[in-house]
């Protein structure tokens, strides 16, 4: 039994001023690849009769629309690897499904399209994928087993990619292709209201694994879809995979009427939010510290720049909480030149610039301060040396760093994603009153820290307030822009490839 291994992910908010260039991927071949999965522990005794076959895995994250000749160059090198790889039985293809190329619509169904083209209609496709990946039908057509994660914080990642391999060799060691119904659900909702932390998106989610058990169909999946994105495949999907039609119909519908009936009862996540001036109320009204607040607008995870400085700009003009005592963190704010500045100048030594705004000044100008730098901040990698600085202007602490990166512990990150952050600037909360973080939802570590939480609804690349946006392709009607229809939840059965 031969499986090719590649992959493919980055996700691509189409209204943030970033793009997203090779060099923002971590690209990995050979043993390298293969080494980021446990796929002999995953199939068990199976794998003494697999060839595992790596090609290139390239993921980036998230960010801006992506360069069209970086994706063309990772495509090529993934679909030509899978040509010269010669007969296989199978391809495990690790896919995000969020990417959007500057310029064109369905780039990943392209990728797929040119995949199965090269391996012809016999060899058994399977993909594991983010759920705030689009499934779009013409991407569930050209594939056999697809499974995506079902918590979000994504705690599940690996085990979904466990999953996706364990069903490919299921399937191939049954030697039957199983059946797909799949169906388009129209809403289209961010991360930060649809979490499984919290409901209806917990109770929806749990529905899975008892639907599939209850059905006995070989898989489910429910795709949230990816909201900050102005391309007509975006919104939530339903697949179910299995042998026989009258089940994976049912359980299909079952699942997206689900959701569907859930739509109204998905609200921000966090018990407390609102606009920028509520947030810094919230801080100063005695919250047990530090509060965290989510610059919302700007979160680096699902794909603005980090470097917008609206939030900055806002609180230097608010004197109450400047006169307030409270010592406040802005995290990960991203400029490099001023990390460099600071390290040429030194620790204590006064920097006189404005920060920020580099890509995205739609929001607000680079913040001008006499910046005090109080500590430079060193790579969790070896060798990396200085990537942060912490700039101080009275009790406002704002935190420039080379990359775009969340705000998070590296240990708590290794242990979550099995990932070590390239320019990765971390400081401990401790000390701080308030800290202010470019991502939505908090993720693990972060909500350890924090004393308490407000999401803030702020302008940016991932605005949270989607009368802000401007939705021009969606396939519409769409729930939340549009409120007055009925959904048909008629799951559509695809024709089994080969």
């Amino acid at each position: 039994m031969r499986i090719a291994i590649a992959g493919f992910g980055t996700e691509s908010s189409t209204f943030s001023m970033h793009s997203m260039l090779a060099e923002h991927f971590s690209v990995h071949r050979g043993d390298e690849l293969l080494g980021l999965y446990d796929l002999d522990a995953w199939v068990g005794g199976a794998a003494t009769d697999i060839e595992w076959i790596p090609v290139m895995r390239a993921h980036g994250g998230a960010g801006g629309p992506m360069d069209p000749a970086a994706f063309e160059a990772f495509s090529d090198e993934i679909v030509d690897g899978i040509a010269a790889a010669g007969e296989l039985d199978g391809v495990y293809f690790d896919l995000h499904g969020a990417a959007h190329v500057a310029d064109r619509d369905r780039a990943e169904e392209q990728l797929l399209g040119r995949i199965r083209a090269a391996v012809g209609p016999d060899t058994v496709i399977s993909l594991s994928m983010d759920t705030h990946g689009n499934f779009s039908r013409e991407l569930a057509e050209l594939v056999d087993l697809a499974v995506c994660f079902r918590h979000a914080p994504h705690i599940d990642a690996w085990a979904i990619r466990e999953r996706a391999v364990q069903k490919l060799v299921e399937v191939l060691l049954d030697g039957r292709r199983p059946l797909k119904a799949w169906v388009r659900v129209p809403v289209l909702l961010p991360g930060e209201r649809t979490s499984t932390l919290v409901e209806p998106a917990k109770s929806v989610f749990e529905k899975l694994l008892p639907a599939i058990e209850h059905y006995g169909v070989v898989d489910a999946s429910l795709w949230v879809g990816f909201a900050w994105a102005d391309e007509p495949r975006n919104g939530a999907a339903v697949m179910v995979t299995g042998y026989d039609e009258a089940a994976i119909v049912a359980c299909a519908e079952e699942l997206a009427r689900a959701y569907w009936d859930a739509r109204f009862g998905f609200v921000v996540v966090s018990d407390h939010s609102g606009p920028w001036s509520e947030a810094l109320d919230f801080a100063l009204a005695g919250h047990p510290t530090p509060v965290f607040i989510s610059d919302s607008g700007d979160n680096v995870t699902a794909g603005s720049a980090g470097d917008i400085t609206y939030t900055l700009e806002q609180t230097f003009a608010r004197p109450d909480v400047l006169a307030s005592g409270l010592t406040i963190l802005f995290a990960g704010i991203t400029d490099g030149d001023s990390v460099r500045a600071a390290e040429a100048a030194g620790v204590g030594a006064t920097l006189t610039r404005g920060i920020g705004a580099i890509v995205d000044a739609r929001y607000g100008a680079p913040v001008e301060r006499d910046w005090r730098v109080d500590q430079l901040v060193m790579g969790i990698n070896e060798g990396e040396g200085v990537v942060g600085a912490v700039l101080v202007d009275g009790n406002v602490h704002a935190m420039v760093q080379l990359g775009r990166s969340y705000f998070m512990d590296p240990k708590v990150i290794g242990g979550m994603t099995g990932r070590r952050l390239t320019n990765h600037a971390y400081i401990p909360a401790t000390g701080y009153d308030v800290v202010v973080v470019k991502n939505g939802y908090l993720f693990p570590g972060q909500a350890d820290e924090a004393g308490s939480w407000f999401m803030a609804i702020t302008p940016g690349g991932t605005d949270l307030d989607f009368d802000r946006l401007q939705f021009e392709r969606v396939w519409r009607p769409i729930y939340p822009l549009d409120t007055a229809f009925e959904a048909d939840l008629t799951p559509a059965v695809l024709p089994v490839i080969g």
